[in-house]
C-alpha cells in the first residue's frame, strides 16, 4: 500500500501543471459544461493509463526510432496547432444543460481528450522521466510500480476533474465576449505549444 501513498503524494506535485490538455479541460468546461470536460477528462486518463502500460511492457521502446518519433511528433504539433487555430476563429457560445446528455457528444469529448493526450509528444517524455525517477529513487518493480503509477494517475485525474467542475463554475461570471477572448487565448497557446514542439522536433 506504501508505493501507492508514495504515487498519491507524488501526483500532488502535477497539481498546478500547466499544458496543452489544461486549456483544453478549461476550454470545454466553460463553453460545454463540466459534464462534457469530465469526458475529456477521462480521455485524456485513458491515453496517460496506455503510456504507462505501454512503458512497463517495453513497448515504447519503438519510439526511440527515428522514423516513428518524427511521425508521432508530426502528428502532435499538426494537432496542436489545427486545435489552436479553430480555437481562435470558433464563434463563443455557452453550454446547454440538454447537451451534456447527448451519448455521441460525451464520445466525442472522451475520443478528444484521449488523441488530443496520446499524440502529444510532450506526454511520453514525461512518463519516460517519471519511470526513470521511480526506479532510480524507490527501486520499485511489478506490483510496486504498478501500485504507484495507479496512485500519480488517480491524483491527475481528480485534478483534472475539479479543474474541469472550478471553471464551469466561473461560466456564470462570463459573457460571450469574454468566451471569445478566452477561446483567442487558448488559440494562441496551443499553437505557441505547437511551434515550440517543432523546435524540439527538428
Amino acid at each position: 500500500m506504501l508505493p501507492f501513498l508514495n504515487g498519491l503524494a507524488f501526483g500532488l506535485i502535477f497539481i498546478f501543471s500547466i499544458g496543452p490538455a489544461f486549456f483544453l479541460l478549461i476550454q470545454t468546461s466553460i463553453e460545454q459544461g463540466f459534464n462534457k470536460a469530465a469526458y475529456v477528462a477521462l480521455g485524456i486518463s485513458i491515453s496517460d493509463i496506455l503510456y504507462v502500460v505501454m512503458i512497463m511492457k517495453g513497448i515504447t521502446t519503438l519510439l526511440e526510432a527515428p522514423n516513428v518519433r518524427f511521425i508521432v511528433g508530426v502528428i502532435g504539433i499538426v494537432l496542436l496547432i489545427a486545435f489552436g487555430v479553430y480555437s481562435l476563429f470558433k464563434p463563443p457560445r455557452l453550454h446547454s444543460k440538454a447537451e451534456q446528455h447527448i451519448p455521441n457528444s460525451r464520445i466525442k469529448s472522451f475520443v478528444k481528450g484521449f488523441v488530443f493526450n496520446f499524440f502529444n509528444p510532450s506526454t511520453v517524455i514525461f512518463w519516460l522521466s517519471l519511470v526513470s525517477i521511480v526506479q532510480l529513487n524507490f527501486g520499485y518493480s511489478g506490483n510496486q510500480k504498478l501500485l504507484f503509477f495507479s496512485g500519480v494517475l488517480t491524483i491527475i485525474l481528480s485534478t483534472d476533474i475539479t479543474k474541469s467542475f472550478l471553471a464551469e463554475k466561473l461560466k456564470r461570471f462570463l459573457t460571450l465576449r469574454a468566451v471569445s477572448l478566452l477561446n483567442k487565448l487558448v488559440g494562441v497557446i496551443l499553437i505557441g505549444f505547437g511551434l515550440a514542439l517543432i523546435s524540439q522536433l527538428v
